[in-house]
């Protein structure tokens, strides 16, 4: 680092971001790209091709690998093409602070998660996000809209709530950047807050704004009972490869200030600047190390490794997430965070066998809890998960577990094969295809083909609990 000043902080990350060391973007990425190589020959990292959860002493060299390159390239602010360096001292205190357990909810509605090994046989807890999270092919708030519709002549509070929100909402676009999306961001949280009040659960965990522009999520913390420091977080990061932006240092400043828990969330391509999934499970981790220092100490730690066709169950991506998993469980006993999204679409065998294998490989790799994901099938704006497949994803993960590393290995390549050999994308259909917009029921086929699965699943010896 020869005679670089480090940050330690979000206040000193803030201030590195304006005086650290001007360089280039692309002599940024040429760097990572070269010490990437570097440290992964360094630290002898390499995967077995029927390996897909790593052993201890590969998790511990990932993580040593990590540091080293998140020392000697530091972060890249985008905004001002400065680096921010990092000292080792700086990573080692920030994940030391790391939250050992997290409390999400608030009163009864409370819930602790606490961290998790790969083969503890506590399993992961799941938390599916509520109805306002689904995303719709023409925009979260055409799903929004129909539902307000559906409501709008019923005589109870929703149907009061729903009438006053389409009257708010008329003539309002929702376009990202704009007035407008802040507004539809607070009437989506004031509906979605109103259900789990009249389901009985006013302290429900929410988890975040589904909205992209800092403002529309600050929208959201400004009227008394909607976000809050109990129910939500704010995601931190923008730029993948150890790269962010003023956006991601924004709201890691408001985050801060409210007490609202930090999602750190590191996704990096393979096949971009990770060659092979060695190296992305090295940038992984050290993204999240990265994110630590400036997050700490109310960040959720979260990632899974993406192909450049947007695929999270093929060898590659598994096998780099998870052994960047299993170093964050070794190494910062953090309870980590799952995410299950598949490329087939809602309502295909495809889409469940894709997700029994990320459950499977993220609770064989220290996954303690999860609670977002989307089918992509239907295109860039695909499903959420719906309450069927969080149930699917709840029992193969407590079958799953306290499996050790070499069953859950056997089980999950034989999972693979099966997704593997599905080339073509089914795009399956839309949620309100196989549900009811308004009771939320889920039709006798869509029933049918999730305890299918699970029976082949059983046949096949992998658990279903």
């Amino acid at each position: 680092m020869g005679t670089e000043t480090t940050a330690s902080g979000l206040k000193e990350f803030i201030q590195r971001s304006l005086d650290g060391p001007v360089m280039r973007e692309l002599d940024f990425d040429l760097k990572l790209g070269r010490e990437l190589r570097r440290v992964t020959s360094e630290y002898s990292i390499r995967f077995h091709p029927e390996e897909m959860i790593c052993d201890d002493a590969l998790a511990d060299s990932i993580w040593q690998a990590a540091l080293q390159l998140l020392e000697r390239v530091g972060i890249y602010n985008v905004d001002t093409n400065r680096v921010v360096f990092l000292g080792r001292d700086e990573v080692d205190a920030a994940a030391a602070s790391a939250p050992k357990e997290l409390v999400v909810g608030e009163g009864k509605d409370a819930v602790k998660v606490n961290a998790r090994s790969h083969d503890s046989k506590a399993p992961p807890l799941i938390m599916a996000q509520p109805a306002r999270s689904f995303r719709h092919k023409g925009g979260s708030h055409t799903f929004v809209s129909r539902m307000l519709d559906a409501y709008a002549s019923d005589a109870g509070p929703l149907g009061h709530l729903a009438r006053q929100l389409k009257r708010e909402l008329e003539g309002i676009p929702y376009l990202a950047e704009t007035p407008g999306e802040m507004i539809w961001a607070r009437a989506i949280v004031r509906w979605q807050r109103a259900v789990a009040k009249l389901a009985g659960k006013p302290g429900l965990w929410l988890a975040n704004a589904q909205v992209s522009s800092p403002p529309a999520i600050l929208a959201c913390y400004m009227e008394d009972g909607l976000l809050n420091r109990f129910n939500s977080y704010i995601s931190v990061h923008l730029m993948p490869e150890l790269k962010l932006n003023w956006d991601c240092l924004r709201l890691a400043y408001a985050a801060q200030e409210l007490g609202v828990y930090r999602f750190c969330a590191a996704d990096p391509i393979l096949g971009g600047y990770c060659r092979n999934s060695e190296e992305a499970a090295v940038v992984a981790l050290a993204t999240l190390l990265g994110y630590t220092v400036y997050a700490s100490p109310k960040n959720i730690v979260h990632t899974n490794v993406v192909n450049r066709q947007g695929n999270y169950t093929t060898r590659g991506p598994l096998q780099a997430s998870s052994a960047a998993r299993r170093a964050v469980e070794r190494n910062l006993a953090v309870p980590m965070h799952g995410n299950q999204s598949t490329k087939n679409g809602l309502g295909t065998t495809a889409s469940l066998y894709e997700l029994a294998a990320l459950t499977l490989a993220q609770t064989g790799s220290g996954m303690a809890w999860a609670g977002r994901g989307y089918a992509f099938g239907l295109g860039p704006d695909g499903e959420c998960r719906t309450d069927l497949d969080w149930k699917f994803v709840t029992r193969v993960s407590r079958g799953a577990s306290g499996l050790n590393r070499e069953k859950t290995n056997d089980l999950l390549l034989e999972l693979l094969e099966i997704c593997e050999s599905q080339d073509a994308t089914n795009e399956g259909k839309p949620f309100d295809y196989y549900y009811d917009i308004k009771t939320l029921t889920p039709s006798a086929e869509l029933v049918a083909l999730y305890a299918g699965v699970e029976e082949e699943l059983q046949t096949m010896g992998i658990p279903v609990g």
